[in-house]
């Protein structure tokens, strides 16, 4: 019965593409999400979200990337593939060859994308159910407010393109972080231009790759999210398998920037301190101290609400806190995805009490996203290093 309805969520989210499609893509990588017992049944038919998506016909797509760009496909490349590489939740890829002979990879935004969203989400509700009977553990109905607040965003490239230029810049002197430079000449608002990378994807890395190269490469995925939070005040929200390629060693190419949150100088010291309340220890007072005024909690936050904010991000830390080296595991992913889902609960219920509803500090959805996604992405590799150590250096 599982394998039929995972397959069941897996032909009708492929259709739907938009938010329907991101949220299996999301579901296909977390632990914890379904019983312990049939979890490899729905990740093996839902990671065919990650980067096989059904494709969609040539035709319209080129007819909105000349409409874009302005110029006959003739003339803007040298050649095309007209078979997507990757077709995702708003968009599709192809290989080309520009007149100088350079590979590029050429996303295209699905016709009407904007439309569709909204369309499919009249429809989610026949699958929601089905979702949520099978997946206790997750709060769907959130995880779809999430992405509507960002979609807006994920469906304008030249926002993307100016994120993946400031990634690169300043990831540049980092010869194992690899972000595909942006033909900026050729890119638009649903055309996107850049350099054609490839290389092995995370199930097959995590599969064939040796114990030294995959926790080498988990050291790279660590570093890039904590550096880019606590030095550069920003950091990359997506953070699903089809996202990252690993062309040797132990290089990872980022993809998709779409979903970026940046913060300002206050917000990155506030999380500045509470990274290092929780590498000197702090628990109580002293810890809760730091994360009220990161998190923007009120003074009169209750005790029970304060205990599992504590529990939950001290948690989230486990691998730092713990002896190192630290080797993650699903068992501790799959206990996270528990108390992730337990923490949500208690701060709705105690937030809707008290009358406060969005924090001030605009992204802090998005940064449990990604600190959820990265240990779930370790795990996956079975990644084992001295964390603590690169969280100091991040």
């Amino acid at each position: 019965m599982h394998r039929r309805t995972a397959a069941q969520l897996f032909e009708t989210m492929a259709e739907m593409k938009g938010l329907p499609m991101k949220v299996g893509q999301i579901l296909s990588f977390m632990d914890g999400v379904v019983p312990p017992e049939y979890q490899g049944i729905y990740a093996e038919l839902l990671s065919r979200l990650q980067v096989n998506a059904k494709p969609m016909a040539w035709e319209p797509m080129r007819e909105l990337l000349e409409a874009e760009l302005g110029r006959p496909v003739t003339e803007l490349f040298a050649s095309i593939e007209t078979e997507p590489i990757a077709a995702a939740s708003i968009g599709q890829v192809y290989s080309a060859t520009l007149a100088d002979g350079r590979a590029v990879a050429v996303k295209i935004q699905y016709p009407d994308i904007g439309k569709a969203v909204i369309s499919d989400l009249r429809n989610a509700g026949s699958i929601a159910k089905t979702m949520q009977a099978v997946m206790p553990n997750v709060q769907i109905g959130v995880m779809i407010e999430d992405f509507l607040g960002r979609i807006g965003e994920e469906c304008d490239y030249r926002r993307e393109a100016n994120n993946m230029t400031a990634f690169a810049a300043r990831w540049a002197s980092d010869p194992r972080v690899l972000i595909p430079a942006v033909h900026p000449q050729l890119s638009a608002e649903r055309v996107l231009v850049t350099e054609l990378m490839t290389g092995q994807r995370l199930d097959q890395v995590a599969t064939t790759a040796d114990a030294a190269r995959r926790s080498a490469i988990g050291e790279v995925l660590f570093s890039f999210v904590f550096r880019s939070l606590l030095r550069h005040g920003m950091f990359n929200a997506d953070p699903h398998p089809g996202n990252f390629l690993f062309p040797g060693d132990d290089r990872v190419v980022f993809l998709d920037f779409g979903c970026v949150q940046y913060f300002d100088e206050d917000s990155r010291r506030a999380f500045r301190r509470v990274i290092d309340a929780i590498l000197a220890g702090s628990e109580g007072p002293q810890l809760w101290a730091v994360l009220a005024e990161a998190l923007e909690f009120p003074d009169d936050t209750s005790a029970p609400l304060r205990e599992i904010i504590e529990t939950y991000v001290r948690y989230c830390f486990e691998p730092v806190l713990a002896p190192q080296p630290y080797r993650y595991t699903r068992e501790y992913t799959t206990r996270l995805s528990q108390i992730t889902l337990e923490a949500k609960l208690t701060v709705a219920k105690n937030l809707l009490r008290i009358g406060w509803r969005e924090p001030k500090r605009h992204g802090l959805v998005l940064l449990s996203r990604i600190l959820f996604g990265m240990n779930s992405l370790l795990a996956s590799l079975e990644a084992e290093a001295d964390w603590r150590t690169l969280l100091q250096q991040a």
